[in-house]
């Protein structure tokens, strides 16, 4: 019998150790995954890899996340404007 593919709870306790919470970073790390699939798709493979790791700490250092989602944002504003 082959093995079950994996559901996207397999996922969420990849990335936080439980299923995904929307109450402790989990809506961030959602945030971050689905920025990183932007980027992958727009054909920026570094910044996907880049939020596809701060997706995988964002859980615990929420502060941390956020300031690098904010200076992520600074730079693409400076990018559009410069």
């Amino acid at each position: 019998m082959p093995p079950k593919p994996p559901t996207p709870l397999d996922a969420a306790k990849v990335l936080f150790g439980a299923p995904a919470n929307l109450q402790k970073g989990g809506l961030n790390s959602l945030s971050l995954l689905a920025q990183a699939g932007l980027a992958m798709h727009r054909g920026r493979p570094k910044r996907a890899f880049l939020l596809l790791g701060m997706a995988s700490v964002a859980h615990k250092h929420k502060k941390l996340s956020w300031a690098f989602q904010g200076a992520l944002a600074a730079d693409d504003l400076r990018r559009k404007l410069f």
